[in-house]
């Protein structure tokens, strides 16, 4: 009798173990809907370029990604690098041999800067890296050819520095894959000590 009582008990606590490492996978495969996009619509030409570090113009000559670009989802560590030949710039200290950095494109705010094109782009410097250079789609970064409005604000401008900008910094780790390794493997291992503890316990009922 105090078998088939102890047998509901087990069946409970590992049922509710699977529910908790389902329900935090599902939160782990949903981490891109957690970081969406939102943007406030850019204004003039002159108010964009006071919010920005960098305004210039050039040709993109590399796309480089530092993840499967056409995976499901993307961990915040990722970024596509950029490199360009600059031809005009209006703000900013940029070399001729840019390289600007920018989130994966959807739900991360990345711009899908195309090989081959030239832009009007506005970047800022990312916190911590006053090197480097960073665009996304939440500014007037935009083609060339569809940046008129821009082009006529500002003017003539200037040449950029010759030579070639500092390698780009290397990619920081990507926290958010060992994050989700680190909460997989927490999981089956609480699922684990939880299954053993039902089964001592049902083991130590059924001796009693």
């Amino acid at each position: 009798m105090r078998r088939n009582r102890s047998l509901p008990v087990s069946l409970y606590i590992g049922g509710l173990a699977l529910a908790v490492m389902f329900a935090v996978l599902w939160l782990v495969g949903n981490t891109e809907q957690a970081y969406a996009c939102k943007c406030v619509v850019p204004g003039t030409p002159s108010d964009e370029m006071e919010k920005f570090d960098a305004v210039f113009t050039g040709r993109v000559l590399t796309v480089q990604h530092s993840f499967d670009p056409n995976a499901a989802s993307f961990s915040p560590g990722d970024l596509t690098t950029v490199g360009f030949t600059v031809s005009t710039v209006w703000k900013g200290s940029v070399d001729e041999a840019a390289t600007v950095t920018t989130p994966p494109t959807g739900g991360s705010c990345g711009f899908a800067f195309v090989e081959g094109e030239e832009y009007v782009v506005y970047a800022h410097k990312p916190t911590g890296d006053e090197s480097g250079l960073s665009a996304n789609i939440c500014s007037r970064t935009a083609l060339l050819g569809e940046a008129q409005e821009d082009v006529d604000a500002f003017g003539e401008g200037y040449a950029p520095q010759g030579g070639t900008a500092a390698a780009p910094p290397g990619q920081p780790a990507d926290t958010g894959t060992n994050m989700t390794r680190t909460i997989i493997l927490a999981i089956i291992a609480a699922v684990a000590v939880l299954t053993a503890g039902a089964a001592m316990y049902a083991r130590r009922r059924g001796q009693g």
